[in-house]
């Protein structure tokens, strides 16, 4: 039965060197607890499907008669003035008959349901790229755990085809949910956003109480070579000297032994629009060409490895 159990996935991407040892195929799932403000995934946040509008796609009303507005059941798709889709998300119910019809792709449905066979099927395609390099499966979002029995059932069954498992998660989830889903995990990508339980619930929605405290049992099952703690760099949120020296710490303390540092990027900013969305941190604010030597040093000195760009 676990082969049929199915999952909401809103992207498949292969050929991944970023995502754990060797090459591997990254499952993005849908769903997140978390509501980070530099978050690149927006349209990972929700559990269920979204349509999203590619302006620079569309073209107009003028040309192709907005056979979107028509095959919406809900009326949900209006137009602007210069002949575009306005949709009202309040009452779009993202069954993607908008995305059918429109000829030029400017609508998509993102996020499908999808079984574990479904996905392994997907997976093994790449097989001959897993066995040179040493990779395999990583499942990620959104949040692996906020989608937790699929997640384990994955996992379960990408071991039972002998493929290396891992997840990236931010550990925010009950304990006994989570224990489930680590018995079939190779390596654990776990983020650790902010070491001040109010400064964490400012930036992502939540606080890091449950995150650290899911952490110190981590090893209770997996072993520290297993386990690489990701810190992102967010400049004016977490990139204070002191929260990487207090993150460092912490990770040494629990006897972990690895950490990544992700720099800050503006890749996903372009997505908030397409599905409705606002990004909150400063857009105005230029990538910074982030200098992780002072970082990586920190880190470093409480005898961590910093691996990023080193997997």
């Amino acid at each position: 039965m676990a082969a049929k159990t199915t999952g909401w996935i809103f992207n498949i991407q292969r050929y991944s060197i970023h995502d754990g040892s060797g090459i591997r195929t990254l499952v993005f799932l849908k769903g997140c607890p978390l509501n980070c403000r530099w978050c690149s995934n927006p349209e990972s946040q929700k559990s269920r499907p979204q349509i999203g509008f590619m302006d620079s796609t569309c073209v107009g009303a003028d040309t192709c008669f907005s056979p979107c507005v028509s095959a919406c059941p809900e009326e949900a798709i209006g137009l602007d003035e210069h002949g575009k889709p306005v949709i009202d998300r309040r009452i779009c119910n993202s069954h993607g008959k908008c995305a059918e019809a429109c000829f030029h792709g400017a609508l998509k449905l993102v996020g499908r349901e999808m079984s574990v066979d479904e996905v392994l099927a997907e997976v093994e395609k790449d097989r001959p790229f897993y066995r040179r390099s040493g990779g395999g499966i990583t499942i990620g979002g959104g949040e692996p755990l906020a989608q937790p029995r699929f997640t384990a059932a994955l996992l379960e069954a990408a071991q039972e085809h002998y493929l290396h498992t891992a997840i990236e998660t931010s550990g925010h989830v009950p304990w006994e949910l989570f224990e489930d889903v680590l018995r079939h995990v190779d390596q654990l990508h776990y983020d650790v956003k902010h070491m001040d339980p109010e400064k964490h619930k400012e930036l992502t929605g939540q606080s890091n109480e449950l995150i650290l405290d899911n952490l110190k049992k981590v090893l209770s099952i997996k072993q520290p070579q297993d386990v690489i703690i990701r810190i992102p760099i967010i400049p004016g949120c977490n990139d204070s000297f002191e929260n990487i020296s207090e993150s460092a710490r912490f990770v040494a303390e629990l006897g972990l032994k690895q950490i990544e540092l992700m720099p800050y990027h503006r890749f996903g900013i372009s997505k908030y629009g397409q599905y409705g969305m606002v990004y909150r941190l400063d857009e105005s604010r230029s990538e910074p060409e982030m200098d992780l030597q002072d970082y990586r040093d920190i880190v470093e000195s409480f005898g961590l490895r910093e691996v990023t760009g080193r997997l």
